[in-house]
């Protein structure tokens, strides 16, 4: 494998490990999405455009760049991928995400789930009712 398709290999990952479209990283990096597309299958391009898809993936040059080409150390690409991510969190996101990591929402999650299931099947009026009653028996204005 030549040091383009490697370089585009892990772009694909970076993309795919954040559920990102070929379409939002085109758009995300000011490129377009057969650019990113050709980019992935190995075509070459310039150091501009690979910067702006790391602006995009949050990811670092470095980390692009197969590890035979520059050594990197124990440095942990997930790791740094995740930091990029919180960087751009305000203080109360990474507040919630610090709570939502520290506490165990799964049987939250599973009583909660039937609700919203049966309220996504309501109708906008039956909806309406509901929300004036929660808010009743909050005792909130509505």
């Amino acid at each position: 494998m030549d040091l383009s398709q490697e370089i585009g290999a892990n772009i694909r990952k970076y993309r795919k490990a954040i559920n990102m479209t070929t379409t939002e990283l085109g758009t995300l990096s000011g490129t377009s999405q057969s650019t990113i597309s050709q980019i992935e299958k190995g075509r070459s391009t310039n150091i501009e455009t690979l910067i702006h898809i790391c602006t995009a993936l949050k990811v670092t040059l470095p980390e692009l760049l197969p590890a035979h080409v520059l050594f990197t150390g124990n440095d942990n690409a997930d790791r740094k991928q995740l930091q990029g991510v919180l960087n751009e969190l305000s203080d109360a996101e990474v507040k919630a995400v610090l709570t939502m990591l520290t506490t165990d929402i799964i049987p939250a999650l599973k009583s909660i789930t039937p609700l919203v299931k049966l309220i996504e099947g309501l109708d906008s009026e039956e909806r309406d009712l509901l929300i004036k009653l929660f808010y009743s028996l909050t005792n909130k204005d509505f």
